[in-house]
């Protein structure tokens, strides 16, 4: 499972090797989301690789270059990027206002995309088309689209607490782990799917050329007949399913980059032969949440969707940029270009962004990086959905640099970092040159899905 650098490369990569690509911006990483643990200030540059600076990154001149192509100078050449908000102001845990999962989240990355640099410059809101005011305050989806996905007895369920007192309302969220209700979270919930599946159909048919769903409440922990981890209606899951069964999509990849697995995502799909699921996650041998062994790398697919499965399961903590780069070198395009897909869909957690709950590295330019590269995919029709990512200030730059890499125009830019990652990395091999704990948990996933692809 390897792909071959592109051949258009020039004397400009031979200045890449042994340092860094990534454009470092220091960060505002207070703790302002109450997590446990304070966040200290660092800036976004830690790589988790064997020498000074990591393999597959270039140099800060070549950075800059990037953020020339990348910045609001050449708006002619963004993407047809549409956006859409859905904050759910009526789903709040009532017990504690400042919970990490809340409708602050949505409206600080809205406030973060609105800001401009210059009287004379776009903001990135403006360079997008936001699509928030064409959403209904009713869902577009029936009841048959959230059944395709979750159990009727478990929509009933959830439906009821419309009209619960709020000790009812307590009992029932005491039913699962981490969630709470008020009598309009469902209705909002139902509401922001709608809004992803908008947003998907409009990609689809080709009226936009791409999107970023910044929703919530997040959805990917949501299981067929089970809410947990803040999730109680899977987003991704149902609109997945839409675009299948109503858009007529032939293939959908959904790429799951939240530190967190996405255990009700893959118990919707775990024998679909036409829903590829592919996750990167902390595991550390089932103990962390959502605590399954379901999460590790045995679990390829059930019957027809037998190596449609992919988890890449992190048993150690801090894994960053060249992991995350060199997973999706080793084997998530190497398998979607041979799955071939129609539609990408991403469910985008930033809980494993540096400074973030989830003990990991990854900055904002690599997220970056890693759109650019789905983006080559179903012929750029990639979309996002927000899930994961609970400190604000880390949140926005992630959002924003993923944004960013949705509206840029520019073909070359992939296979710029693509041959940069293969000029550094010369003739050593990929996996010897990052964290030992993560070429051993790339290797086992490899080792399932060999038989398959």
């Amino acid at each position: 499972m390897k792909r071959a650098a592109d051949s258009g490369s020039d004397e400009r990569l031979l200045k890449r090797a042994n340092s860094s690509l990534f454009s470092i911006a220091t960060l505002d990483n207070s703790n302002e989301e109450g997590i446990g643990e304070s966040v200290e200030q660092q800036q976004l540059a830690s790589l988790n690789c064997v020498q000074d600076g990591g393999y597959f990154v270039g140099s800060s001149e070549d950075s800059e270059e990037a953020n020339l192509a990348h910045s609001g100078g050449r708006n002619n050449c963004d993407c047809r990027t549409a956006v859409v908000f859905e904050a759910a102001e009526k789903h709040f845990d009532r017990h504690n206002k400042f919970h990490k999962e809340r409708p602050a989240r949505i409206l600080s990355v809205r406030d973060c995309l609105s800001k401009t640099t210059s009287s004379t410059e776009k903001s990135i809101l403006e360079r997008c088309h936001d699509i928030s005011n064409e959403n209904s305050r009713t869902s577009c989806l029936g009841e048959e689209d959230f059944l395709r996905v979750h159990l009727p007895g478990y929509m009933q369920i959830l439906d009821r607490t419309s009209c619960c007192c709020n000790d009812r309302l307590d009992n029932e969220a005491e039913q699962y782990k981490s969630i709470y209700f008020t009598n309009s979270s469902v209705q909002t919930a139902k509401i922001a799917a709608s809004s992803f599946c908008r947003l998907v159909g409009d990609v689809v048919c080709g009226k936009y050329d791409n999107g970023f769903a910044v929703i919530r409440p997040p959805g990917h922990h949501a299981e067929p007949g089970f809410a947990g981890g803040y999730c109680f209606l899977n987003n991704v899951a149902v609109t997945a399913s839409y675009a299948i069964e109503r858009l007529h999509v032939r293939k959908v990849l959904i790429v799951d980059w939240d530190v967190h697995h996405g255990n009700g995502t893959q118990k919707a799909f775990i024998d679909d032969p036409n829903v590829l699921y592919f996750s990167i996650h902390r595991f550390d041998n089932g103990n962390f949440f959502p605590f399954s062994k379901d999460a590790g790398p045995r679990i390829v697919g059930n019957g027809h969707g037998e190596g449609k499965n992919v988890n890449v399961a992190w048993n150690e903590k801090n894994m960053g940029d060249d992991e995350y780069l060199v997973v999706f070198e080793k084997l998530l395009m190497p398998i979607a270009t041979e799955f071939d897909p129609d539609l990408v869909l991403v469910s985008a957690g930033f809980d494993a962004a540096k400074g973030d709950m989830g003990d990991c590295s990854v900055t904002p330019e690599c997220f970056a990086r890693l759109t650019r590269q789905l983006k080559t995919l179903a012929g750029g029709k990639v979309v996002c959905a927000l899930e994961g990512g609970y400190v604000r200030s880390i949140l926005c730059k992630c959002v924003e640099s993923v944004v960013m890499a949705l509206l840029d125009g520019l073909d070359d830019t992939w296979k710029d970092e693509t041959n940069s990652f293969y000029k550094n990395l010369g003739d050593k091999e990929m996996l010897d040159c990052i964290d030992p704990s993560a070429a051993k948990s790339i290797r086992e996933t490899i080792t399932a899905h060999s038989q398959y692809w």
